[in-house]
């Protein structure tokens, strides 16, 4: 067990030497910080970093310290990258990781997946975990990418040590110049206005998500085709939910809402077949006293009573794009964001 401890120890710094957590010719935590974090002995400690002077990767100075050695800390090549989404098995997320996990498979790279559940929290452990994982790149859906987010710091630092990062559906408009793959959701959020106001839909609703930026710009989409068409809506049938309370939202304030609406706009699948549901349980039909349209053209647009009209996702085109560009960067290539464009399925909810 004593091996075992000075040897995940000697792992753990030879990997934040290698990231450049240790900078080269860096005085390295003594000893006794060492035992306070990890709460080893002194005698694993000190096994620990003898291991790493024998690899040549720092040198003892007697009554100094322990520093790292000079022209260590370049990366290695791990032919692993790192997999952030915010949920893993639902939705739409395993059709996107089929894509990246195919393109990296074709290029010979190991993926390591997880998962945020949109959580801050979360990610902040995640990415901590990351920066002392040997990767060449990450790829990342952020957590909750319309509000402020607490976690800038560990993607600055992830920029320093030259990691790359492309983002997916989302990103942060606090990091500079951040590469990107996402649709194009308030050309989105046009067009299934649009449809629904030719489909001579006038009272029109919408159910937006708020901590993310997607639904934010959905909903900007939404009123700029209510404006071309110079048709009114009302604040009271716009409605806006959280990461975790959709369901609270539709069971207590959704139908009162939007009652008297012929049409609404819904910001994802899962959402609309939640409402669809409510709202044949009241008595009101879709689609003959309201149209219900979505986005994502998930497996959710089948499985209920009236098949669901809904803005289709590129999903696995967008994983493999986002492959694409991260191996591009990892090999020097200057990529720039893509925004990819929606495709459309009518069925009878509209």
């Amino acid at each position: 067990m004593s091996e075992h401890k000075y040897t995940m120890l000697a792992n753990r710094l030879r990997a934040d030497i290698q990231n450049g957590i240790y900078a080269a010719g860096s005085r390295m935590p003594s000893e006794n910080d060492l035992i306070g974090v990890y709460g080893y002995s002194r005698q694993t400690v000190r096994q620990a970093l003898q291991i790493l002077e024998n690899e040549g990767l720092a040198q003892r100075v007697r009554g100094s310290g322990t520093y790292v050695k000079e022209n260590v800390t370049k990366r290695a090549r791990s032919n692993t990258v790192g997999i952030i989404t915010t949920y893993i098995r639902e939705y739409i997320f395993p059709a996107v990781l089929e894509g990246i996990e195919k393109e990296m498979s074709d290029h010979r790279y190991a993926s390591i997946l997880a998962a945020t559940n949109n959580r801050v929290d979360n990610e902040r452990r995640i990415l901590t975990d990351f920066l002392h994982r040997p990767v060449d790149g990450l790829i990342i859906e952020g957590t909750k990418t319309a509000l402020p987010n607490p976690n800038i710091d560990l993607y600055r630092k992830i920029c320093e040590l030259n990691i790359p990062v492309v983002f997916i559906n989302g990103f942060y408009r606090e990091l500079e110049n951040p590469v990107y793959v996402v649709t194009d959701d308030r050309q989105g959020g046009y067009d299934a206005c649009a449809f629904l106001l030719k489909k001579g839909r006038k009272r029109l609703g919408g159910i937006f998500k708020s901590d993310d930026m997607q639904g934010h710009a959905r909903y900007a989409g939404m009123m700029a085709a209510l404006t071309d068409k110079s048709t009114p809506v009302s604040d009271d049938r716009l409605l806006w939910f959280t990461t975790g309370n959709h369901e609270k939202l539709l069971e207590h304030t959704a139908l009162d809402a939007l009652r008297g609406c012929d049409g609404v706009v819904c910001y994802n699948d899962e959402i609309a077949v939640s409402l669809m549901r409510r709202l044949e349980k009241a008595g009101v039909r879709v689609p003959e006293d309201i149209a219900v349209i979505s986005f994502d053209n998930s497996a959710y647009a089948d499985i209920t009573g009236v098949p669901l009209t809904s803005l289709d996702h590129p999903k696995e085109k967008l994983g493999a794009l986002a492959a694409q560009k991260l191996i591009g960067l990892i090999n020097g290539v200057a990529e720039k964001p893509s925004v990819m464009p929606w495709g459309f399925v009518e069925r009878q909810s509209t």
